[in-house]
């Protein structure tokens, strides 16, 4: 494994990191072997949510790697408030915060979070000052450690930078949505600030897993795609075998090694819960894409790519 400074914050992050969105939405599964071969594998940058797998995946990053917890970096989120209906929505009042950090703190089994993150908010969160205060205040009290969000549109992460001083941007990135590379980038490297990338992979597209005559998974990404986005994304993936074809490259790896040829990421998050795909995933750190093959893909982007920016 090979590791990234984390923006100007002193943290050392693994190129790998790992999503643990998928963790605990299987109440009767066993998360531990996955946690204890990340921690194998190098990897000690650990992403989740207060509200992932009903507040499970918390749960067993707690109990699996507590014992190791000086050694990690545990990014986790807050805002997202699920019903006893199921129904979805945003919660950005200081208390709720407050509240949802104890939670946090309880289930991971810690006295502290290295990166605190809002969770997909609206750019018009930046001017609640009361909230900025608060997890200015958290910092300093030392149960946080640094402040970021979690958002999808590279303006939006530039003002966070600009206005709230963010120690970590978390953003999605990938072959097929390449928006953040063209002005956020500079910014954020500019300004020191740690790099998150999520969906690298393309909600599975880009690992190799969606093919045409693939099953369908519980939380397969083409039921929300629909078909014609699905068929979209599985003709672009034939123009990337060049890619992988004498390089012995997964697809998933030259995917990852895309992402890790941008010196202003510091870490990529594949979610995962199968080890066999965690190491394949692992297997992309210390690698990049060669200039030519970066080069060609300038070339793919500037005719059939151009513009992509397709959505999570």
């Amino acid at each position: 494994m090979e590791y990234r400074d984390f923006g100007k914050t002193g943290l050392r992050v693994s190129e790998i990191g790992l999503g643990c969105g998928p963790l605990g939405y299987d109440p009767q599964a066993d998360y531990a072997p996955l946690l204890r071969r990340a921690l194998d594998l190098g990897i000690n940058f650990f992403d989740t949510a207060d509200f992932y797998g009903q507040s499970r995946s918390e749960e067993w990053l707690g109990k699996a790697l507590g014992p190791r917890r000086d050694d990690l970096i545990i990014a986790t989120k807050f805002g997202t408030v699920v019903a006893e209906d199921g129904e979805i929505s945003k919660e950005w009042s200081v208390d709720h915060m407050r509240s949802a950090l104890e939670g946090s703190l309880r289930r991971l089994q810690t006295d502290y979070v290295d990166v605190y993150q809002l969770h997909s908010p609206k750019p018009s969160v930046l001017d609640d000052e009361d909230l900025l205060g608060a997890l200015q205040e958290l910092k300093r009290q030392g149960k946080i450690r640094f402040y970021g969000i979690s958002l999808d549109d590279g303006q939006f992460g530039m003002d966070a930078i600009a206005r709230w001083n963010v120690g970590a941007i978390q953003i999605m990135f990938n072959l097929f949505h390449q928006e953040p590379a063209h002005r956020f980038f500079p910014k954020a490297k500019e300004e020191g600030v740690g790099v998150i990338i999520k969906v690298p992979l393309d909600s599975g597209m880009l690992g190799g897993d969606l093919k045409p005559d693939s099953k369908a998974k519980n939380d397969d990404p083409r039921e929300r795609w629909g078909d014609e986005l699905t068929a979209r994304r599985q003709g672009l993936v034939k123009e990337l075998h060049f890619l992988t074809e004498r390089s012995g490259r997964t697809v998933a790896q030259a995917a990852l090694q895309f992402v890790l040829s941008f010196d202003a990421v510091s870490t990529a998050i594949p979610g995962t819960v199968s080890i066999a795909h965690l190491e394949d995933d692992a297997a992309a750190a210390g690698s990049r894409l060669t200039e030519e093959e970066m080069s060609r893909l300038r070339s793919l982007h500037s005719g059939e790519f151009s513009g992509l920016n397709l959505g999570w």
